[in-house]
């Protein structure tokens, strides 16, 4: 078996500095492919796994679950050759290196998208794909008020032109500076700076009185639960990311008890089960999907990541990023790491 030696940007342990490490992989099993990693783009997770390695991920362990790059060795059954220039999510991370090797079923062509803003059509963009376009229908919901909390953060701002696109009208909220402008850049309907304005006045009064038919809030914090699930309508949906432990680690509360107050469904939803639940599992299909159509989308010019950071393939810049993340100077539209 033939091995491949590159460099990694990795952790000795949960809590150590990322530091710069020769790694090791050997030949693509027969649904596997072997890429060269052009760009990886930085989740939320990211940092927060670098601290405490929660999928008990083989010391020194690399992360990054977002990328994009070249098929330098494709598994017999993979459906791919050598050369494809590729884009997908690794379950596993290892991205935040030269070389990774990922799933096939979890890769696709990318087609018409550059390299830097494929890497970002992973974890947050199937994030939201998943719990507005499967979960939630929010396709059945064209011409009503979507609230999405947090909009200009990586999960948020693909929930708002995902929201948009199916024919909702959208209200974004966000507090800085950068994050106010990447949304009024996309031209949503509405946008509230929650760090001068009242956002559940601001919000009655865009939608009558009634609130948001849909409510989205991906950002974990407590504060903005109490906030959002004061926003949907009776009759409406709240859509909730994460397990109840993933809330519990979050330091958050399960606030189903107060969206069913207002006569409002909590839809639940888990990119997650989809590789651990065997009924989610059943339907990956589903996700491909999602990742097809982003394709499709940037062609039309309907969805489009804003990259606002590209990070160097440098230890001590990959640790700053990890740092920016937690102080949230970094948490705009999306951060690249360029591997290559």
């Amino acid at each position: 078996m033939s091995e491949t030696t590159f460099d990694a940007l990795a952790l000795d342990h949960a809590g150590a500095p990322v530091r710069l490490r020769k790694q090791t992989l050997g030949s693509p099993g027969d649904d596997e492919l072997l890429v060269r990693v052009a760009y990886a783009s930085i989740n939320k997770m990211d940092p927060g796994l670098a601290q405490r390695n929660l999928f008990q991920l083989p010391e020194p362990y690399v992360l990054g679950f977002d990328f994009s790059g070249e098929v330098v060795r494709a598994g017999t059954s993979s459906g791919f050759t050598n050369g494809d220039e590729v884009f997908g999510r690794s379950e596993r991370g290892g991205c935040f290196a030269q070389m990774a090797m990922v799933k096939a079923a979890n890769t696709l062509r990318r087609g018409a998208l550059p390299p830097a803003e494929a890497s970002t059509y992973g974890i947050a963009y199937l994030t939201a794909y998943e719990s507005l376009v499967p979960t939630a229908k929010v396709q059945d919901h064209a011409g009503k008020w979507i609230y999405v909390a947090g909009a200009g953060g990586g999960v948020g701002h693909f929930a708002a032109q995902i929201a948009r696109l199916h024919g909702l009208k959208v209200i974004g909220s966000a507090g800085k500076p950068d994050s106010l402008k990447l949304l009024r850049d996309l031209r949503l309907d509405a946008v509230i700076d929650y760090s001068n304005d009242d956002v559940v006045a601001e919000v009655l009064r865009i939608t009558g009185g009634k609130g948001a038919d849909l409510v989205y809030d991906s950002t974990y914090s407590q504060a903005s639960y109490d906030q959002s699930t004061a926003l949907v309508a009776a009759g409406g949906d709240y859509v909730r990311l994460g397990t109840e432990l993933q809330l519990s680690r979050a330091g958050a509360r399960d606030m189903t008890a107060a969206v069913e107050a207002r006569g409002a469904r909590m839809v639940i939803a888990d990119l997650g089960r989809y590789q651990m639940v065997p009924e989610y599992i059943a339907r990956l299909p589903e996700i491909v999907e999602g990742h097809r159509r982003a394709i499709g989308w940037f062609e039309e010019g309907k969805l489009r990541p804003v990259i606002t950071a590209v990070v160097p393939f440098e230890a001590a810049a990959l640790q700053k990023a990890f740092d920016d993340f937690w102080k949230g100077a970094t948490n705009v539209g999306k951060v690249v790491v360029k591997c290559t």
